[in-house]
């Protein structure tokens, strides 16, 4: 058995995007969906976007889409899915496991422009957050209520909630309070087919539906499953 190096024009082989032409109307098709300024596609522009902290290893991506809904996100996810493409989900990009890497090219979906707090119910200690809302932002807002968001990361001045529920992120209060599958009640998440499913508790303070535990499968699955 033997082992190859991967070419650097292996990965737009494998999209069938080895034609600027190719590009040039994927570009068209994403900005139709995101808007002018939120699909990146030129060299200089997708660089930012080869790595996380993990600076290692790099691969660039064949386009960066920035989505501000997750309306916007199941369309990205349908458009990619007819073409054949692969998607990669991305916040902050913090992690130092190459979480992020877009190993063969492909449309990495960034959540940054989701990045609102959108309520928070003190009473029965529960807030509803977009994707990319940094997480020191939640416990800044909640403070407000003399309330905290525990699992707090050593990058929660910059990590974002997505990549935190992404990769099960902890922090020193965890030891005490629980890492962030102990503190997410549900969310909801772009499957590959661009369908959006409520996985958990639902956003209306109704009891979770009981059998398997989507919600938990989710949590530290680093974008498998969905966005």
């Amino acid at each position: 058995m033997i082992s190859f190096f991967e070419s650097e024009q292996a990965g737009l082989d494998l999209l069938g995007m080895n034609s600027k032409a190719d590009k040039k109307d994927l570009t068209r098709r994403l900005t139709e969906i995101v808007g002018a300024g939120a699909v990146l596609a030129d060299d200089r522009e997708l660089v930012v976007y080869e790595c996380d902290a993990y600076t290692l290893q790099k691969n660039l991506p064949t386009v960066v889409v920035l989505p501000k809904s997750a309306q916007e996100v199941a369309a990205v996810v349908r458009l990619c899915a007819s073409l054949g493409l692969p998607i990669i989900p991305r916040g902050a990009g913090t992690s130092l496991s190459g979480a992020v890497l877009a190993v063969d090219g492909g449309v990495m979906i960034t959540l940054t422009r989701m990045n609102r707090v959108l309520s928070i119910d003190p009473r029965n200690r529960r807030a509803m957050i977009e994707a990319g809302c940094v997480n020191a932002w939640i416990t800044r807002d909640a403070a407000r209520h003399g309330l905290f968001y525990a699992p707090d990361p050593s990058s929660q001045t910059a990590c974002t909630i997505g990549g935190n529920i992404a990769t099960n992120s902890g922090g020193p209060h965890t030891l005490k309070n629980g890492v962030t599958t102990n503190h997410i009640l549900g969310y909801e998440m772009v499957l590959p087919d661009g369908s959006i499913e409520w996985l958990g508790v639902e956003p209306d303070g109704g009891e979770e539906v009981g059998g398997y535990d989507l919600r938990g499968a989710g949590i530290g699955s680093e974008g498998m499953f969905g966005v």
